[in-house]
């Protein structure tokens, strides 16, 4: 199937575009959408980019919104439309998003949007995001349970399945999103058929591995973007292990993919990702550093772009020992003569450490971070630093007890995983009772079942980080 050539609509997705282009420019993009996509692709579309924003939605809820959208273009872009139509609709749209019994999805903060008017709710509408917990992967039934719930009815098993898919991929481009589910319909067309042979599913589910694996690792790396406060420098330490490479080559690496990330993971367009990680692999697989790198690296950088990039996603990370100079925990962390010497530190520190993710990573560096520059801006740093020392100490060597923890994870079976972390908690806290230890290792284990490996829901993680590194009165030593 083609790909599909999805337009970047303006109402509830362009913030801001009305203010400084008019109102004639969203209603040209939407009409233009509709007039490209057809009518079902355009609901179709819209369903994807209202399951993304409102995860939370009920698929009815979902449905509704998008039926709307296609009533108003329908509507306003027929030739016979008044000059107000669009603007016209668009605001009773807004203003049911705003009623009492709203059919619409809810969301935390929309009460906020409501008590604007016009122009302004309509905007503050549009920067809604919906940053709750991930939700767990979407289990599928038997083959033969798939199809007997697609004969049933297989417009609507298609729209739910399109929902179910989207709302677990909210930070990916609508249109990958979009052309996963038609292949993916595509199969069931030709495997539910009365003529389709036994092998007709396994056939189909390894032509697209591929396609779904790139879709996968692209979620990944646009989950981490969209919600870690500390990905480049996530990044940064990810490349550096990878790749056995010195701090600036590794923050040179990471800055060209999160500035790509930042400005096309929420673009709904799927070509601009796609054309960003091709621009990618020419840097992550530069010519004349190329020969310098692991056999497994070069073996990666000599398939195509978007092949490379999962290919190097699955390369195992190696501790890598820093040449530089280790840097004081101290207020030279500071210092306006170094101003990546907070990343500096961090990337020494987090490239001994080949088991931690990028996630737990990124989220350990925010926090040290923003503790450290609260004490650049105070009148005495130096006292500060001395005084916040041993919490930083502690946010760091979170890192060590992360790295051992889910080395152990893979090592181990889950029942012996789980019995040696009982132990290790028993013998750091010899004081504390059953009920206490009992519930200490439930949390590493958690912690590590939930974080520890490479494609871990970045919201997750950073709340089970921060409930171990955040200070408290009766905080136990890590």
């Amino acid at each position: 199937m083609r790909t599909l050539h999805i337009v970047l609509v303006a109402f509830l997705f362009t913030f801001g575009s009305s203010r400084s282009r008019g109102k004639n420019y969203e209603k040209e993009k939407v009409c233009e959408g509709l007039n490209t996509l057809g009518k079902e692709k355009f609901k179709d579309l819209f369903t994807v980019l209202y399951s993304q924003k409102f995860p939370n939605g009920t698929f009815e809820e979902v449905r509704c919104v998008a039926d709307e959208m296609l009533k108003l273009a329908e509507k306003c872009c027929s030739e016979e439309a008044t000059p107000d139509c669009y603007d016209t609709g668009a605001t009773r749209i807004s203003d049911i998003s705003c009623g009492k019994d709203s059919p619409f999805p809810k969301h935390p903060g929309i009460g906020t949007c409501c008590a604007e008017q016009g122009l302004e709710r309509k905007l503050c509408l549009a920067s809604l995001r919906y940053t709750a917990e991930e939700l767990p992967s979407l289990l599928e039934p038997s083959n033969e349970e798939i199809c007997e719930q697609y004969r049933q009815n297989a417009s609507e098993y298609s729209s739910r399945y399109m929902y179910e898919v989207a709302r677990r991929h909210r930070s990916t481009p609508a249109g990958l999103v979009l052309n996963a589910t038609a292949r993916y319909l595509q199969m069931l067309e030709k495997c539910c058929s009365p003529a389709a042979s036994n092998p007709c599913f396994l056939s189909e589910r390894l032509q697209q591995r591929e396609s779904n694996v790139f879709l996968r690792f692209t979620t990944a790396v646009c989950q981490n973007q969209v919600n870690l406060k500390s990905h480049k420098t996530g990044l940064t330490v990810y490349y550096g292990s990878i790749l056995g490479i010195p701090f600036e080559e590794a923050s040179s690496i990471a800055s060209y993919l999160h500035d790509g990330l930042a400005k096309y993971c929420l673009e709904p367009k799927g070509a601009y990702i796609i054309q960003e990680f091709t621009d990618f692999h020419r840097v992550l697989c530069n010519d004349s550093t190329l020969a310098t790198k692991s056999a497994e690296f070069q073996k990666c950088c000599s398939k195509p772009p978007l092949g490379t990039l999962t290919c190097v996603d699955d390369l195992k990370k190696q501790p890598y020992m820093s040449t530089g100079t280790e840097q004081r925990l101290s207020a030279d962390l500071c210092s306006e003569a170094s101003q990546d010497a907070i990343e500096r530190y961090l990337f020494d520190v987090g490239v001994k450490r080949p088991s931690v993710s990028l996630p737990v990573m990124a989220t350990v560096a925010d926090n040290f971070a923003r503790t450290v520059k609260l004490c650049c801006e105070s009148a005495d740093a130096e006292s500060c630093m001395e005084g916040k020392k041993s919490h930083l100490k502690g946010i760091t060597e979170f890192l060590s007890k992360a790295d051992d923890i889910c080395s152990q994870y893979f090592k181990l079976d889950f029942s012996a995983f789980k019995k040696k972390v009982l132990r290790d908690v028993e013998g750091e806290l010899p004081q504390a009772g059953r009920g206490d230890a009992d519930a200490r290792a439930g949390a590493l284990v958690e912690f590590a079942a939930t974080c520890c490996s490479r494609h871990a829901p970045p919201v997750q993680c950073q709340n089970r980080v921060e409930a171990f590194i955040t200070p408290s009165e009766d905080d136990s030593a890590v």
